[in-house]
């Protein structure tokens, strides 16, 4: 049962309108809202007939939501996004993931309506790799730890343009663990952390940008295709910023794919649990700017013109991210008039869920701690520890849009 909660004035009022029922199916080892109750709460209509494999579209006063049965694809407007799990059809009601309900529609359909809004106070770049640590690297020779630096460098002077505080953690070819990499964000209250990398696969045709925000408590990586691996259950410092990690991704993938000019082929917003988004005590997100395997994008990234162009689409998105966690002065707040009744067609008396009952989120055991978890022995390759403790990093596994959840 969801509590319906709404604005009123310049301060906080509430006021409970109705009760209405999550329609919740558990479907093996995943909880599941029906389609129908997920329509309802957020103003959609939902088409007559929705076959399996085929997209259909539901609109709304925001726009169009595309999804596909048996798949976890969607697109918002025209911007593509990965589920954690496929939708599914049981008993005749189609059913929507519930760690999704919670952790990617309510940010990208209602963004803080719950959660506080986070002012910008600064960013720090992360260019990854460096040192022994060379990445991925392209057919002609350019290591991803050189392009990595290179973008870096460049967002910084468009941030100090703007005048948005930065830090990077390297300035130089030289190795960083990642914990340290992230530690930079926990001394510095309100910045964020952006690390820029490029991507590789086996088949030389695989290109595109994709933009990773940390996997949420009980949700798969993307890379698993909605399979549960059995450490979901975990959380990391990273997870309490889940709305804004989300926020900031979404931001910069959309600034990227959606460009006028030179976009990249959109392989989607994901989720990954990497080491420096686990650690992260601050939003955070981590960029795959175009596939060095690919000799169309190995050769534009050979060119400055194209390293621009990446650190300004990742700027872009920054300045959209900045711009929707401010605060208007108080002297232009809206109010809303007294009514009698809530329509759907009406934004600003839209109904926010409470977020506490779907799902409880919970930490894990001490033992799990990600201070524990990030203890390294000494005298070992700095390269090689990175790449055999943070695999998932290294391996940026291409998703098979009609693989179906276990």
């Amino acid at each position: 049962m969801i509590r319906l909660l709404f604005l009123v004035g310049v301060g906080w009022s509430v006021a409970l309108l109705a009760s209405p029922t999550w329609e919740i199916v558990r479907v093996g080892r995943v909880d599941y809202v029906s389609l129908k109750s997920f329509a309802k709460f957020y103003g959609f209509t939902i088409p007559n007939e929705i076959e399996p494999n085929r997209p259909f579209v539901m609109s709304s006063a925001q726009g169009n939501l595309r999804m596909t049965l048996e798949s976890r694809e969607m697109r918002w407007k025209g911007v593509r996004y990965w589920l954690s799990h496929s939708l599914r059809r049981v008993d005749g009601k189609v059913l929507v993931p519930r760690v999704d309900l919670v952790k990617t529609f309510d940010p990208l359909l209602r963004p803080n309506a719950e959660i506080a809004k986070r002012p910008l106070q600064g960013v720090v770049i992360d260019p990854g790799h460096g040192g022994g640590d060379q990445g991925t690297r392209a057919a002609r020779g350019l290591s991803e730890k050189t392009a990595n630096l290179d973008v870096g460098k460049r967002l910084a002077k468009l941030l100090d343009g703007a005048g948005i505080p930065w830090v990077l953690t390297r300035n130089k070819d030289r190795y960083l663990d990642h914990a340290d990499r992230s530690k930079l964000a926990d001394d510095r209250p309100g910045f964020i952390f952006v690390s820029i990398h490029f991507n590789e696969d086996s088949s030389r045709s695989t290109d595109g940008w994709e933009t990773y925000s940390l996997s949420p408590q009980y949700a798969p990586s993307t890379s698993s295709g909605g399979t549960l691996v059995g450490d979901e259950d975990e959380i990391w410092a990273g997870n309490s910023y889940d709305h804004h990690n989300f926020l900031l991704t979404q931001a910069i993938h959309r600034a990227a794919v959606t460009a006028k000019t030179n976009a990249p082929n959109d392989r989607g917003v994901k989720r990954a649990r990497f080491k420096v988004l686990r650690l992260a005590n601050s939003p955070s997100v981590l960029v795959e700017g175009g596939f060095m395997s690919n000799p169309r994008e190995a050769s534009l990234m050979r060119t400055e013109a194209y390293r621009q162009q990446v650190a300004e689409w990742i700027f872009q998105g920054i300045v959209a991210y900045r711009k929707s966690q401010e605060t208007l002065p108080s002297g232009t707040r809206l109010s809303v008039a007294k009514t009698n009744k809530v329509s759907s067609s009406t934004p600003e008396l839209r109904p926010v869920m409470n977020l506490d009952s779907v799902p409880p989120y919970r930490p894990k055991a001490a033992s799990t701690n990600p201070s524990v978890a990030t203890n390294q022995s000494s005298g070992t390759n700095p390269a090689a520890t990175a790449q055999s403790i943070d695999g998932e990093v290294r391996r940026a596994v291409p998703v098979i849009p009609d693989k179906k959840a276990n």
